[in-house]
């Protein structure tokens, strides 16, 4: 009796490298850019529900009318304090007011550029470009998130900027969301290693604000970080980072020629108090300012605000650098350019009100979200972050369009 032909079992152990023996698990190609802006389209669009809804209850508080309010009467209540400047320079220049040429010339410029091809003059050219610009700062930090930390580090990082108290001022007339766009897209090119990329979009930061200059401080130390430390390994492309001044230096062209000053946008200042202080007086003024009125006071709310926010900032600021949740070292970048945000927001002074608008202007600590959000890897935190802050910005949101005081 003959033997079979064929055992199975040898040909189980070797099977023939050419022919692949049952399933095979293939994976997913990732494409983080396609995730960033899902995960910036979910936020950006219950952001803006969240802003119409509480918009529209505002409209209908400060007015007593029982009858619905159109998306029109709901902008014009976006159009308070600062982005009816905004707007105005759009449509008429900076001869308009002494005070006009504080505010950097890029967004107007965008304004001006939209109006002509949109419906509704220069406050709806204005919200394009700032809730267009708002969804890019969503998408952009999410991938310098996920750069550094990873997809759900990332997802949290957007959600916590649009539930940041202030955010609301992302997505109406204002050139915060112009601002971080470029500024946060400036960093992650720096960290990709596309320098020019990166000067050139800090070049427009210090166009759209004057802090734009100090991102040319994490964008060196970055560059030194990539070249090891060794000035003989410098190349051409160290040239990049130095764009970042040209903005500025183009506005203060433009004022000489204009305005008879090179500096007329820091001349201008003086019509709004705005003055610098020894690094941390600021701080140490508004919590004078705190003591020194009645609880319920406007400049003592306004004093608990900024003061608050920015110490919150700073504690979440050493917790990057100490503790469970601190950065490495090639982070440092990160830890460079909040750390220089939020001292110059302590030693700046505008009016009677110290540090005014220092609340709004911690969203520009890009470190702090960070880290904020490898804390919400933790269900009570992520929950804590969200519902707070939510709560609070829409209290502030109906603040802000009643009229009455500038909560930033």
């Amino acid at each position: 009796m003959t033997a079979p032909a064929v055992i199975a079992p040898a040909r189980t152990a070797e099977p023939d490298p050419g022919r692949i023996a049952g399933p095979v698990f293939v994976a997913p190609v990732r494409r983080p850019w396609r995730s960033a802006l899902l995960v910036a389209l979910a936020v950006w669009s219950s952001s803006l529900v969240v802003h119409v809804l509480v918009g529209a209850l505002a409209w209908l508080a400060d007015r007593g009318d029982a009858s619905a309010p159109g998306l029109s009467s709901i902008a014009l209540g976006w159009n308070g304090w600062d982005a009816a400047h905004y707007v105005t320079i759009a449509e008429a220049g900076y001869h308009v007011g002494p005070g006009y040429p504080a505010f950097f010339p890029l967004y107007p410029m965008l304004i001006h550029a939209a109006d002509p091809v949109l419906p509704g003059g220069g406050l709806v050219a204005a919200l394009v470009i700032a809730n267009a610009a708002a969804y890019g700062v969503l998408a952009v930090l999410y991938r310098l998130a996920d750069h550094e930390f990873g997809p759900r580090v990332a997802r949290r990082a957007a959600w916590y900027l649009a539930a940041f108290p202030m955010a609301f001022f992302l997505f109406i007339g204002y050139n915060e969301s112009l601002f971080l766009l470029l500024a946060i897209g400036a960093l992650y090119a720096g960290r990709r290693g596309h320098w020019w990329l990166a000067g050139t979009l800090g070049a427009l930061s210090s166009a759209t604000r004057l802090f734009g200059l100090l991102l040319i401080v994490p964008l060196a130390v970055e560059y030194l970080r990539q070249v090891g430390w060794r000035p003989s390994r410098i190349r051409p492309d160290v040239l990049g980072p130095a764009l970042v001044p040209l903005g500025v230096a183009g506005y203060s062209l433009y004022c000489l020629v204009e305005l008879g000053s090179p500096i007329q946008f820091s001349i201008a200042q003086d019509q709004w108090g705005r003055r610098y202080t020894f690094p941390g007086e600021a701080w140490l003024i508004s919590v004078r300012q705190i003591a020194g009125h009645g609880p319920l006071d406007k400049p003592t709310i306004g004093a608990i605000l900024d003061a608050g926010t920015i110490l919150i900032a700073v504690v979440l600021l050493v917790l990057c650098v100490k503790g469970p949740f601190k950065f490495r070292r090639d982070q440092v970048y990160l830890v460079v350019q909040a750390g220089i945000t939020l001292l110059m927001l302590m030693s700046t002074e505008v009016g009677g009100r110290s540090m005014q608008s220092a609340a709004r202007y911690a969203m520009e600590a890009v470190a702090v979200f960070l880290v904020l959000a490898r804390m919400g890897a933790s269900e009570t935190v992520d929950r804590a972050v969200l519902m707070v802050g939510v709560a609070l910005q829409s209290v502030f949101l109906v603040i802000f369009m009643a009229g009455t005081f500038l909560v930033a």
